[in-house]
């Protein structure tokens, strides 16, 4: 199966189509970064490759709905669930989504435009509109989910072997309508699960936590807060914090926020300007011990930050000198 292969993963989680998100690295990975599409207006299938474990974040656009399929091996969560051979995440417009995996992984991906799925739900008896703006994992059967799959994979063999095979509208309207209703149909067999409403006050969710202490640490990183304040910015206990960190993200807060700071690190050093040094850009995230750190960045994005900090000067004077020539 041909992909498109990305030199970094800024660039490949930037082509995913249909849902705005952050990737953050969260480990060595070997840096191969591909991406399979086919668009079939109204929907898009997906096949990618992480080249690392990541930390990830984000949220369908408005009248988008997606699905997330773990490919065997990925060790990959969503929203604190483990995507498994029998499950997959269930992503509605505009709910943002967490998650992590512990290995570079491989996924299945569905993008549907809205309109896509509405005109099918009414061909599935008992299911419930409302029940597709909710996001989460969707249980159904192995044999079911593996169906899903197994249609997407198909999709790219036709396409790779006649690239005009869903050019032609019958052949197109009649593979997207098979895909959604055995989609929907899984969503029918988890609704039959559906908790009943809680009473009383609800307590703060994961994902509210989750949301707060990110806000959080985004702060400390500008320096507008302490990291260490968090648990009372967040209004939950550190055992709480600790709780939905390590649900959605597999880590603990502070583990989350040294991840954001090498990240926030790195974007500084690209964008450094003459006269910057790796010191000064590190002690505006607080960081002093420079050795420590260095090897830190080093594991996570393979370079040295002094080396970093030289490709991107080197850049900018190549740029400038370029400028200069055709001014003249």
């Amino acid at each position: 199966m041909p992909s498109l292969i990305y030199p970094d993963f800024e660039a490949y989680s930037n082509s995913i189509k249909g849902i705005d998100g952050e990737m953050r690295i969260a480990g060595r990975g070997d840096g191969a970064w591909s991406l399979n599409m086919l668009d079939l207006d109204g929907v898009i299938l997906l096949h990618g490759r992480d080249g690392a474990p990541v930390l990830y974040r984000g949220a369908p656009h408005a009248g988008r709905f997606g699905v997330y399929l773990s490919l065997p091996g990925s060790q990959t969560a969503l929203d604190g669930q483990r995507v498994g051979e029998d499950s997959f995440t269930w992503l509605a417009p505009q709910v943002e989504v967490h998650g992590f995996s512990q290995v570079p992984a491989r996924f299945l991906g569905i993008d549907f435009a809205e309109h896509v799925l509405l005109d099918q739900v009414a061909q599935v008896e008992r299911l419930q509109v409302a029940w597709l703006y909710r996001t989460g994992t969707i249980t159904a059967t192995a044999p079911r989910v593996e169906r899903i799959g197994a249609l997407v994979q198909r999709a790219f063999d036709v396409h790779e072997g006649d690239p005009d095979a869903f050019q032609r509208p019958g052949a197109r309207a009649a593979f997207v309508s098979q895909l959604a209703a055995a989609v929907l149909q899984c969503h029918l067999l988890a609704g039959h699960g559906q908790a009943s409403p809680r009473r009383g006050r609800p307590p703060l969710s994961r994902r509210e936590i989750v949301r707060r202490g990110i806000e959080h640490i985004q702060r400390s990183l500008r320096g507008e807060a302490a990291f260490a304040d968090i648990p009372s910015a967040v209004g939950a206990s550190q055992r709480s914090l600790n709780r939905a960190f390590d649900d959605l993200f597999g880590m603990a807060p502070h583990q989350f926020y040294l991840v954001e700071r090498l990240h926030a690190i790195r974007a500084a050093l690209r964008s450094a300007a003459p006269g910057d040094t790796v010191t000064g850009i590190c002690s505006r995230f607080g960081v002093w011990d420079l050795g420590r750190m260095a090897a830190q960045y080093a594991r996570m994005f393979d370079v040295l930050p002094a080396q970093e900090l030289s490709r991107a000067l080197a850049g900018k004077s190549a740029a400038a000198v370029v400028g200069t020539v055709r001014r003249r």
